[in-house]
């Protein structure tokens, strides 16, 4: 038997020891403790959701619980936290790891509790700091590391995120029950998305599924804090296309046709490549270049063993040594016409050679971008219809206020998301959500960082929570009013509010409307 099939084979049997391990998790009934510290305990759930195939599957989930280590009887908790994670490439990164500590379990191990009974007053709301997180893996990572990760994939992971919200919340109130440890909820608890960059869109995502499922008042959610994300992913491609360094009234080192962080773009077209049903019609080389590719790149994030560092030290040397591909080789020099090598994240790329040339010249021209095209004849309009459709700015008209926070200067997810989220929204800015573009002058790893570190501080974050918790909307739904035997809208062709006023005529605004029973969303 020759070498080759005996490589199959193994292949195979690996392939079906993958599936077999997959089909036997099974949604937990119990939390599962990980670590802990004198006022939070980490544990890990697994339960029940849609996978990207449209099929039944079991995803995983960390859940920080508030634990103080001398319980008083008057203890409880009041907030829940949905926090959607950042990026990462490396299952050890994830926010239910045992493998280590993850950015997630840095912040959430110290913050539950921090506040409270330390005198601080009018600083911080010690709500925020009575609370357990939810914070899922996402599909891809933790039980489902052995799939895709359907990066941006934001009507998909917004209903990952939820569904790990009501299994995680219902598991967690089923074991305080009886615990010395856990505490009981609070009946007018809270609960709030909290997100930077991937997490900031996730967490848009998340609301916008919280609202239209009809689930805030199940879930007393009051809003959304989030930084820096990719809301609107045609603005992040087109700056890297066409920002010479001077958009938005600042001067940052970006230059027109770059990148800064390389690793975004083919996490990007996978994203939308493994999820987008238009993309199905193609292959994943009629969008990125052969070149690209052939660094290894899709093997590195189909892996799940290297972090975005890692993968940035690879390509920096391969700047260096060249590219060996099978019967393709790559000197140096050629690889400096993919990637320039640089002090802060080892590589930038050019973004025309990351691309297919068709490609590359359908993102330059910004005029097909003036319309979404109603049906995809060619590689590039199906790539732009899955960008489209993977918007979180637009598409909806959001119910719970939203706090966003976006430097000018980051480079990798452009102040341009911001803006396309505020052009298609057009209450008065500080009534459904605001903007906070001062709080560092950053590019985004920094400006992360900072974010971050706000919610650990005693006297940033607990303005920004109160704001959300002051605009709260009355309760969402049908009015109690209306008999259950007459539903609202059964009387032909009347237009309703989701809040249950009659309308005289049709609906011109932007909104949800209920008529003949049906819900109906007015663009």
């Amino acid at each position: 038997m020759t070498k080759k099939p005996l490589i199959v084979l193994a292949a195979a049997l690996m392939l079906m020891t993958q599936r077999a391990w997959a089909q036997t998790v099974e949604p937990s009934t119990k939390l599962t403790e990980i670590k802990s510290t004198e006022e939070c305990t980490l544990y890990s759930f697994n339960y029940p959701s849609v996978s990207a195939t449209g099929e039944p599957t079991v995803l995983s989930s960390a859940l920080f619980a508030w634990t103080p280590s001398e319980r008083q009887t008057t203890d409880s908790i009041e907030s829940l936290h949905i926090y959607s994670h950042i990026t990462i490439t490396s299952d050890e990164q994830r926010p239910s790891t045992t493998d280590g500590v993850s950015t997630e379990q840095v912040l959430w191990l110290y913050l539950p509790g921090s506040e409270y009974g330390n005198g601080v007053t009018g600083e911080k709301a010690d709500y925020v700091a009575r609370c357990i997180v939810i914070a899922p893996d996402y599909e891809g990572y933790g039980v489902t590391k052995n799939v895709s990760h359907p990066y941006l994939s934001q009507k998909l992971t917004g209903q990952q995120v939820l569904d790990a919200v009501k299994y995680g919340l219902e598991l967690y109130q089923n074991d305080a029950k009886d615990s010395e440890k856990l505490l009981p909820m609070k009946h007018d608890w809270r609960s709030f998305c909290l997100g930077f960059s991937q997490g900031g869109a996730v967490s848009l995502a998340t609301q916008r599924e919280i609202e239209e499922q009809g689930l805030s008042d199940e879930l007393h959610f009051k809003g959304t804090i989030c930084g820096d994300g990719p809301y609107d992913l045609i603005s992040v491609i087109r700056y890297y296309v066409e920002d010479d360094g001077t958009s938005y009234d600042v001067e940052t080192p970006h230059r027109k046709g770059m990148i800064t962080m390389p690793v975004v773009m083919p996490l990007i077209i996978k994203g939308m490549f493994d999820t987008y049903p238009d993309m199905a019609a193609y292959k994943i080389e009629d969008f990125l270049s052969q070149q690209l590719i052939d660094t290894g790149i899709l093997e590195w994030i189909d892996s799940k063993e290297f972090s975005t560092t890692n993968i940035a030290d690879k390509w920096y040397n391969q700047l260096k040594t060249g590219v060996d591909a099978g019967d393709r080789h790559y000197t140096p020099e050629q690889m400096a016409e993919l990637f320039v090598g640089t002090d802060d994240y080892k590589v930038w790329a050019y973004v025309e050679k990351m691309f297919t040339p068709a490609i590359y010249e359908y993102l330059e021209d910004a005029s097909n971008f003036d319309n979404v095209p109603e049906v995809a004849t060619n590689a590039a309009q199906a790539l732009h219809r899955a960008l489209v459709y993977n918007s979180v700015s637009t598409g909806w008209e959001p119910q719970h206020r939203i706090q966003f926070f976006h430097s000018k200067y980051d480079v990798i997810v452009p102040y341009g998301n911001y803006l396309a989220f505020s052009d298609a929204h057009q209450q008065d800015e500080g009534s459904i959500y605001r903007i906070n573009n001062t709080f560092y002058d950053g590019d985004h790893i920094e400006s992360g960082t900072m974010f971050m570190l706000m919610l650990l501080t005693t006297k940033t974050y607990g303005e920004y929570f109160n704001w959300i918790c002051e605009g709260s909307p009355t309760p969402s739904g049908i009015d109690s009013r209306f008999s259950p035997a007459m539903p609202l809208g059964s009387a032909k062709n009347t237009w309703h509010t989701l809040d249950g006023r009659r309308l005289n005529n049709a609906p011109t605004r932007r909104g949800f409307y209920i008529m003949n029973g049906k819900k109906y969303v007015i663009k």
